[in-house]
C-alpha cells in the first residue's frame, strides 16, 4: 500500500511522528509499502513504535540525533503517537475518515 491511501486519521500517523523526528516520519511512511492494508500497517508500526519508546535514546543514537534532540521530549512525542496509533486501531474503518488523496 501507499500512504496516500491512509485514512485522515492514519496519516495523522506520519504528523505526529514528524513532531518526534523528521527520520521516524520517513521510516513509517516507508514502511506503508511493506503492508497490504492500514490495520496491518497500523499494527506494525504500533510495534516499531513501542520498541522506539521502550529505548528512544537507542533510537535517536543510531539516527546519530542524540545531540540535537532532546530525549525527553523526544519520548513524550513518541508516547503521543503510540497513543493516536492505539486509538486508530480501535476506531473502526469507517470512522477513520477518507483517505488523503
Amino acid at each position: 500500500m501507499d500512504t496516500d491511501q491512509l485514512t485522515e486519521m492514519a496519516y495523522r500517523c506520519l504528523r505526529l511522528a514528524n513532531d518526534a523526528t523528521d527520520c521516524l516520519k520517513a521510516e513509517l511512511g516507508a514502511a506503508c509499502s511493506r503492508f497490504r492494508d492500514e490495520d496491518e500497517y497500523l499494527k506494525g508500526v504500533l510495534k516499531y513504535v513501542t520498541e522506539i519508546e521502550a529505548r528512544p535514546v537507542s533510537y535517536l543514537e543510531s539516527w546519530n540525533l542524540l545531540q540535537q534532540t532532546n530525549p525527553k521530549v523526544f519520548k513524550h512525542n513518541v508516547q503521543i503517537l503510540r497513543k493516536h496509533i492505539e486509538k486508530t486501531i480501535r476506531t473502526t474503518r469507517e470512522l477513520r475518515g477518507p483517505s488523503e488523496w
